[in-house]
């Protein structure tokens, strides 16, 4: 299974692909909210994505460099290299 991006905001999905950005897992495209997805997909389009020459780990890499900028993300860089990162679910009480 290829790694995957999902954003959800107030139980309904914002945007949501897989890193490939091909038909591999189902999402041929960001899913999710309109105006989200138009957005986010413009800017993948002007990073070269999706381009099924590029290796699958550069793709990645530049994928997430765009859904960073996008939804003004970061992540500590020493974690990401030598650690592991926590993952949290919230969900409606």
């Amino acid at each position: 299974m290829p790694p995957q991006f999902a954003s959800f905001q107030d139980g309904r999905v914002l945007a949501a692909f897989n890193l490939h950005l091909d038909r591999s897992w189902g999402y041929e495209k960001v899913d999710g909210d309109p105006v989200t997805t138009t957005g986010l997909q413009e800017r993948l389009t002007a990073a070269g994505l999706p381009d099924p020459e590029r290796d699958h780990r550069d793709v990645h890499r530049v994928a997430l460099g765009v859904v960073e900028e996008f939804f003004g993300l970061s992540l500590p860089r020493e974690v990401i290299v030598s650690g592991s990162l926590p993952a949290v679910l919230l969900e409606p009480v």
